[in-house]
């Protein structure tokens, strides 16, 4: 489990997966008010420029999300570069299957889930 209230992208969204199984009322203001749930939850104000949407899986239906694409030319903010930059070692061999270090950017947001 995250420490001091930081959790990762993935750790926020098994989080709201898990409270949304568990508890019919959190699934439903998630549906009906998404963006309030999540000012709630983070404990700031998100951007009206943001879309938030939930979609409910069907039992029938494949999902594949996208990630969004950078307008072509467009350069990465320094924020954005901080994120993705490398830092890790390789030792011997790099290939995949013998990899010894590496580095990976994670989105960390901080978190409050009750």
């Amino acid at each position: 489990m995250p420490t001091a209230n930081t959790w990762t992208r993935g750790q926020l969204w098994d989080k709201i997966v898990e409270q949304a199984q568990k508890n019919p009322k959190y699934a439903a203001q998630l549906k009906s008010d998404p963006r309030g749930l999540m000012e709630k939850q983070l404990g700031t104000s998100i951007p009206s420029s943001v879309n938030i949407k939930v979609l409910e899986e069907a039992n029938d239906t494949y999902y594949i999300v996208l990630p969004a694409q950078a307008k072509e030319g467009a350069e990465l903010s320094d924020a954005d570069l901080e994120k993705v930059a490398g830092g890790g070692t390789v030792k011997g061999n790099a290939s995949c299957n013998n990899a010894q270090g590496s580095a990976i950017g994670v989105t960390v947001v901080d978190v409050s889930l009750v």
